[in-house]
């Protein structure tokens, strides 16, 4: 788990200043790899690769990266290949290693850049590589996208980090708003596809490649889910291939050289992968939780402990309190170069710390198992509501408008039925996984008008069309898939790395930690998108088959007591100051970006003053988006 960095010429050999300029970029990124660092630059200087190392495997000094083969060929890589030394025993004998790593492994696996090798890796990553003979680099990112990988092709270079503040500090890229991807992450609060907040770098998708030669790039898709189903097994079946599936993910990432812990928030996710770590592990394992002070109905502290206690691990909780929510506030702005507004992060924050101070530097999430398995309680109302919903959305449009006018008056506009009313008026898909900021019908209220007009030929529902149309070119193929299937698909090809991946490198790395999802593993994958969706939402209950296979090792209670989620008391201790902060900066906020209309922001703000309903998503995306202007767009 590292920070990858790197600089190609294409037209000509790279200045005397390259090296100095990776170092830069190195040292922006220092947090992500606080035990080595390294540059290397290619016999005809046409390309210069830079790393940060956090040693998992191999401490020595034998994984210093970037890595080099006797054919000159280079890497540099960020992830772990959890299968490596599967893959080192099948290549024969006569190869000789110079480490334990599964960095000279890959290094020796991809030599010829050939997308098939890629097919073999368990794990997650994000590589650049460098052939000597063909004078070619490629950039290429894991199947779920566990590891961020940003690059920019900008006056005749390419450029590529895995953060974005490390490319901010070459001297020809420029911190410029991209306005599409603003106008999307009003929408959904976080950076959708491969857009980015900064105009002209963008980011590698996940299972996706990017290859350059003599100044040609391709960027092509290198993995698509493949179910292999549905199948006829019995029930008891299925939940016998879901545990043993689950288990080896477990198995192949406690492999390490240093302690794993896990994040345990009592829950069936974490406490599951909990109990398959302690069948694993030799030694006890560390298990971090989050409380907040006074409002035990945010958390599920009790029943993590509980958990901790009858699974025997070394458990550590941290009470947050008001005052640490503003502390850490900046940090987080400071760590999320590509804006996220999800409360979340606060907790995570400390849960990082907590586990970096105890010297346990890799943790195990349950991350994935929601969108994989249909776990939430409102994607049941969502296939429930469907089949009436097709039905209005197939009527003639002069029928739907006749049905919608009556109706309209019922509903205030902005609110989710008035929005899902005017999504079925234009045709479009019921279900925008992830879009909990601003609807649509209310987000160009903020919007100045000239950037308004720009934004004409741009629509945020163009997100979710591209994610249905690869849906529906699956389904073609497979025709089990129906419409929970296609929520799990949007759920994991968009919230899982733009959110919750997202959010988890982020600030795992900012404390040197390396986050890893045993959920998200290739097979666990496929086997989720093999299953029949009626084993998913079963008599009312949500992720009926992955609870079921659950039951050999959690307790029922653990299993089937009422979801309480993750939350974070925003508005209890966190609305007087978001408020206080927007008042007292959103004029300047306004004419400084000269995107956002005063007067917009101004009657939103009376609107959140006034409490007619709970605002406070909204009030801590404008707080949020405020903050995080002044600090990366100088605005």
């Amino acid at each position: 788990m590292c920070g990858i960095n790197g600089i190609i010429r294409f037209d000509s050999a790279l200045p005397p200043q390259a090296e100095a300029w990776v170092a830069a970029m190195n040292k922006r990124i220092a947090h992500r790899g606080p035990d080595d660092e390294g540059t290397w630059t290619s016999p005809g200087r046409n390309a210069c690769f830079g790393h940060r190392r956090l040693s998992i495997l191999d401490l020595t000094t034998a994984g210093h990266q970037p890595m080099v083969d006797e054919a000159g060929n280079a890497i540099t890589y960020n992830g772990e290949i959890y299968n490596y030394r599967n893959i080192r025993n099948s290549m024969g004998g006569d190869r000789r290693f110079q480490s334990n790593t599964d960095t000279e492994v890959l290094l020796h696996l991809i030599r010829g850049q050939d997308p098939a090798a890629l097919d073999r890796l368990n794990g997650m990553f994000a590589f650049a590589h460098w052939n000597e003979q063909e004078q070619s680099t490629w950039l290429v990112r894991d199947r779920a996208g566990k590891k961020p990988l940003y690059y920019s092709i900008q006056n005749g270079y390419l450029t590529f980090s895995s953060e974005i503040k490390a490319l901010l500090t070459l001297p020809w890229i420029q911190a410029v708003p991209d306005e599409e991807a603003l106008y999307h992450f009003l929408t959904y609060n976080q950076v959708p596809g491969t857009l980015t907040l900064f105009k002209g770098i963008h980011k590698l998708e996940p299972g996706h490649s990017l290859f350059a030669k003599s100044g040609q790039v391709k960027i092509e898709r290198w993995w698509e889910i493949e179910p292999i189903g549905p199948n006829n097994l019995r029930e008891q079946d299925v939940s016998e291939k879901i545990i043993q599936t689950l288990k080896e993910a477990v198995g192949l990432r406690m492999v390490s050289d240093v302690p794993v812990g896990a994040f345990l928030s009592g829950g069936v996710d974490s406490s599951a992968i909990v109990a398959l770590m302690q069948q694993y592990g030799s030694t006890t394992t560390h298990t971090y939780s989050i409380g907040f002070s006074g409002l035990s109905g945010y958390d599920e502290l009790d029943e993590a402990a509980k958990t901790a206690q009858r699974l025997g691990t070394v458990h550590r909780v941290r009470d947050v309190g008001s005052g640490d929510i503003a502390n850490c506030l900046p940090a987080i702005i400071e760590n999320f170069d590509e804006p996220l507004a999800d409360a979340t992060a606060i907790p995570i924050h400390f849960l990082s710390q907590m586990a970096r101070q105890d010297g346990v530097p890799v943790i195990l999430t349950g991350d994935g198992a929601d969108e994989l398995f249909a776990g939430y309680q409102s994607w049941m109302r969502y296939t429930r509501f469907q089949p009436l919903f097709s039905l209005f959305s197939a009527l003639p449009s002069p029928f739907r408008k006749l049905i919608a006018l009556p109706l309209a008056g019922l509903w205030p506009e902005g609110s989710p039925a008035f929005e899902i009313m005017q999504r079925g008026l234009k045709g479009q898909s019921l279900f925008w996984g992830g879009a909990r900021a601003f609807k649509e019908t209310t987000k160009s209220n903020l919007l100045e008008s000239d950037y308004r007009n720009r934004m004409k030929g741009v629509n945020s529902y163009a997100v979710i069309e591209s994610l249905n149309s690869q849906f529906d070119r699956l389904a073609a193929k497979h025709p089990h898939l129906d419409f929970t299937d296609r929520m799990c698909y949007i759920g994991f090809k968009f919230q899982v790395p733009s959110k919750y991946l997202y959010r988890m490198d982020r600030l795992g790395m900012a404390h040197g930690v390396e986050v890893r999802s045993p959920f998200l593993d290739k097979d666990m994958v496929q086997l989720a998108f093999s299953l029949p969706s009626g084993l998913k939402q079963k008599n009312g209950i949500p992720k009926y088959i992955l609870k079921k296979s659950l039951e050999s090792i959690l307790p029922h209670d653990t299993l089937y007591r009422k979801k309480t989620g993750f939350c974070v008391p925003l508005k209890e201790w966190a609305e007087d100051l978001m408020m206080e902060h927007t008042v007292r900066h959103y004029r300047e906020f306004c004419r400084n970006t000269g995107l956002f209309d005063e007067k917009g922001v101004e009657a939103l703000i009376r609107s959140f003053q006034k409490k007619d309903r709970d605002h406070t998503n909204e009030l801590w995306t404008v707080y949020f988006l405020m903050s995080w202007f002044k600090k990366w767009m100088s605005a």
